[in-house]
């Protein structure tokens, strides 16, 4: 298996800022599993550079591994008593150097002192050097605080905020097929699971099976390689309060997308839901909030998970985890009871996904500018994608469902009635995505499969 798979991308990111003349101070964050270590390492080859793990271990220790790194660089070892004598030494190397600090938000266990040390000597130095600092943490919200906090001395120092995110699923499904000969819905299936994140799909290549509710069942209660992942996971992230988040958490997942219905859910007190809200949207980012794309008389927010795996988790594990402990077979029938619709939602974001690949590529009839749900009371629109200028629109319906020619052209009917209630006068266009569409080529509007979507990720 090849350690490290695409994040070009992302790699032509820190390559564009390392190339620059001036010093820099990149903060790599983003959830745990998702890839940053590896990215930082391949990131690192073939240029002169230190990288330090920090481990929650005496000072000390530290600071003799680094003069382990820095002999490397300048020939000799170093004696670093403290952190002073660090930062003196990387700041007399004349050439150019990465340094990359790896669970950077581990310093405030070892010395929370360290922040303003750092802050001190890079606001005297960095303008005299070319160096270029990576700190890469795995909690969103202490690394955000650490240098977003206005009463922190990082607080402005950042050249760049870098949050890495999951894998599409175009990429998701390259990663799996490299293990298994997997069809596209399987492993969109395995994808709405675990999501676009890097260790869930390895061990899902290496432990799973082509078929996506096996591999279910091979890691979720069979061996529960991730049956505590989640909850490892945030308990660390949100420390004492978890209980608070994860019951708002397990409400959104299962469908509660406004605070009311949210409160009303989990007996959590409205003021207080509207404070989990904005922490786990600003401070943690692990919800999005939307509103409907075009504006509508409805203009209440929705709250929704940004991560597959987290909303996987709270939906069918989180919620059901006492019936797994008692009953493993049951717990997995109560999976397969709701599983259908939990993956007629996470489609959306596919079809999202393949119909902005489309544009990209002309292969739709306007370039859109915008896309996104739309809702007003009792109707919806899955995806509107339009450009606001030429008013333009394709209004878009999702099935997670094999479709007849006639169920396909009684569902775009459907919908050219709900578009009548989209504010605006708009040259319509009107597109159907579903698992697969019999005799597609005929219909008169946008007809897309996963067939197409097999095309548009390499495999016909």
């Amino acid at each position: 298996m090849v350690r490290f798979f695409n994040r070009e991308h992302d790699l032509s990111i820190l390559e564009d800022i390392y190339a620059s003349p001036s010093s820099s101070l990149i903060v790599l964050y983003g959830r745990r599993r998702v890839g940053k270590t590896e990215l930082s390492k391949e990131f690192l080859k073939n240029k002169k550079s230190i990288y330090l793990f920090i481990e929650t271990k005496p000072e000390k220790l530290l600071l003799e591994d680094l003069e382990t790194s820095l002999e490397k660089v300048i020939g000799v070892k170093p004696g670093l008593d403290d952190w002073d004598d660090f930062f003196n030494q990387i700041f007399n190397i004349p050439e150019k150097i990465v340094i990359v600090f790896d669970e950077f938000q581990n310093f405030t266990k070892v010395n929370p002192d360290f922040f303003s040390k750092f802050q001190k000597y890079w606001d005297v130095h960095h303008r005299e050097t070319k160096h270029m600092f990576i700190v890469v943490g795995s909690y969103v919200g202490m690394m955000k605080k650490i240098f977003q906090g206005s009463k922190e001395p990082m607080f402005g120092r950042a050249t760049l905020l870098f949050n890495l995110k999951p894998f599409t699923f175009a990429d998701s499904f390259k990663f799996l097929n490299g293990f298994l000969d997997i069809s596209v819905e399987e492993a969109m299936k395995t994808y709405f699971m675990l999501g676009g994140v890097p260790k869930y799909l390895l061990l899902a290549g290496e432990f799973g099976t082509p078929d996506a509710m096996e591999t279910f069942n091979k890691l979720f209660p069979n061996t529960r390689m991730l049956m505590e992942e989640a909850k490892n996971i945030l308990v660390l992230e949100f420390g004492s309060e978890h209980k608070g988040y994860f019951s708002i958490l397990e409400a959104i997942s299962s469908g509660r997308a406004i605070p009311s219905e949210i409160a009303d859910y989990t007996g959590i007190a409205a003021n207080t839901v509207s404070k989990y809200l904005h922490e786990l949207l600003y401070d943690y980012e692990m919800i999005k909030k939307e509103k409907p794309i075009i504006s509508a008389r409805a203009r209440s927010s929705r709250y929704l998970l940004n991560d597959n795996f987290f909303n996987f988790w709270f939906r069918f594990i989180y919620k059901n985890y006492g019936t797994f402990e008692i009953d493993p077979q049951m717990g997995v029938e109560l999976v397969k009871k709701d599983i259908n619709a939990y993956f007629g939602l996470a489609f959306e974001g596919v079809a999202k996904e393949l119909l902005i690949d489309l544009n990209k590529k002309g292969a739709i009839p306007f370039r859109f500018l915008n896309i996104g749900r739309w809702w007003d009371k009792d109707t919806e629109i899955d995806l509107i994608a339009f450009d606001d200028k030429n008013r333009d629109a394709i209004f878009c319906e999702v099935k997670w469902k094999h479709l007849t020619r006639q169920e396909a052209e009684h569902i775009i009917k459907g919908l050219k009635d709900k578009a009548e209630k989209v504010k605006g006068n708009w040259n319509e266009h009107y597109c159907l995505i579903a698992k697969k569409i019999e005799g597609k080529e005929q219909l008169d509007f946008l007809a897309f499969d996963l067939e197409d979507i097999g095309l548009e990720v390499g495999k016909p």
